[in-house]
């Protein structure tokens, strides 16, 4: 249907409880922005029970938002390399509480048996982000095709600006130091690893990686910062930053990870404990994505903004319920922040 200009597509269960009314007449009051083009969805245990799918993924195709679009994770890819991470951990090929040197061994000393896997994935490890630093004045950075090892060697030796685990620094550093750490135990590339331990077990055969060496994703939305005229906000993002910002997925993709990590047998019970613990209050943050309370209740709070992309995955851990909202026209996060809020609250 057409409603003040912009398309809506609707996908609802055949049966509905109480509850699922609720949520869906939540999403459906929502009051969005002109040219707002992407997704809002609620579901149960992986599987959608409402979804709104808005406005156009490609405006100078005029492709339409459907349930193969795929959008840009920005950072909540962390939550994926975190799973695999504590696949790694479950398999007793890595440590949460192993020193860097114990898988990179040319890593700077003084550091690197201070700051522990733990660390990186908690952004509390204290070491300085040059890399990005760097970005702002060698814009080649974005193009380049540097293995996460090289960016190491070249960005990871300052000297820490705070005691590991004594503060906190959403440093991009940190997932690439992550993604060189996991490339030595396993021999593989980040994102062919995340496919093989996560995407594939959760058969999430939407969801990928958008950079240069992997397979082009033709289902992916363009972003955009104005609509009216259509103006795309999008860039490459290189492969060494795979680890902290590069997935792409579907709103269905999104969903079945939140119930397959959070409830279902990938990760063991110790892991998801790990996964959901608060390490640095003042953030919210775990292991690799936040853990906010609603109403006495714990969500998972995986979030992401890139480009003109807008990420919002929250699930509720007690008993298996998902809100998912993706954008690509440059929204304020804290207005999504406030529609799933207002979800979760229905």
């Amino acid at each position: 249907m057409i409603a003040s200009g912009i398309a809506l597509g609707t996908a609802r269960a055949a049966w509905a409880s109480p509850r699922a009314d609720s949520k869906r007449r939540a999403i459906d009051a929502i009051q969005l922005p002109p040219g707002f083009n992407g997704a809002l969805a609620y579901g149960r245990g992986g599987k959608i029970e409402h979804v709104r799918y808005v406005g156009k993924a490609d405006i100078e195709a005029g492709t339409m938002v459907s349930p193969a679009t795929q959008f840009k994770l920005g950072s909540a890819s962390k939550w994926l390399t975190s799973v695999a991470v504590l696949r790694l951990v479950d398999q007793k090929r890595m440590a949460l509480d192993a020193p860097i040197t114990t898988y990179l061994p040319d890593f700077r000393r003084d550091t690197g048996e201070r700051v522990l896997v733990k660390h990186l994935l908690s952004n509390t490890s204290g070491i300085p982000d040059l890399l990005t630093r760097q970005i702002a004045t060698e814009p080649e950075l974005r193009t380049s095709t540097a293995s996460a090892a090289a960016i190491v060697r070249r960005f990871a030796g300052g000297d820490l600006t705070f005691e590991p685990g004594q503060g906190w620094d959403y440093a991009a550093l940190n997932w690439a130091i992550l993604a060189a750490i996991v490339e030595r135990v396993t021999g593989e590339p980040l994102a062919q690893l995340v496919g093989t331990l996560v995407l594939r077990p959760l058969r999430m055969s939407g969801t990928g990686f958008a950079q240069s060496d992997q397979p082009a994703m033709p289902s992916l939305a363009a972003a955009y910062a104005s609509v009216t005229p259509p103006v795309r906000k999008m860039a490459p993002v290189p492969p060494f930053l795979a680890a902290s910002g590069n997935g792409a997925s579907t709103v269905q993709d999104a969903m079945r990870a939140a119930h397959g990590v959070f409830h279902g047998p990938i990760l063991s019970a110790a892991s998801r404990q790990e996964l959901t613990t608060v390490r640095w209050a003042d953030q919210e943050y775990a292991l690799g994505g936040r853990v906010h309370p609603i109403d006495g209740a714990l969500w998972a709070w995986e979030t992401g903004k890139v480009q003109a992309y807008r990420t919002h995955i929250a699930h509720r851990l007690a008993n298996s319920e998902t809100v998912v909202i993706f954008n690509t026209t440059d929204m304020p996060q804290s207005e999504i922040t406030n529609w799933v809020e207002a979800i979760a609250l229905a």
